[in-house]
């Protein structure tokens, strides 16, 4: 990993699979990794605000009434 380099994400395909990996510097505290996880996601919400929305999704349905089952003893 570059010495510059505090952070990295990277997203790819491997296989049939969509794999992740964070590099992270040994001088990054957990604080730190928190935070910049958090500005990078508020950043993307910013560029592509459909991602972040907060939407509500109701679905309404029924049961059916099960079969009675005996228990056996």
């Amino acid at each position: 990993m570059d010495n510059n380099v505090l952070l990295s994400v990277t997203v790819s395909r491997k296989k049939d699979e969509i794999v992740y990996s964070v590099d992270r510097s040994n001088d990054l505290t957990n604080e730190e990794l928190e935070y910049y996880l958090k500005e990078i996601i508020g950043g993307i919400c910013k560029w592509k605000p459909g991602i972040c929305e907060e939407t509500v999704q109701t679905f309404n349905g029924t049961i059916k009434k099960g079969k009675k089952t005996s228990n056996p003893k």
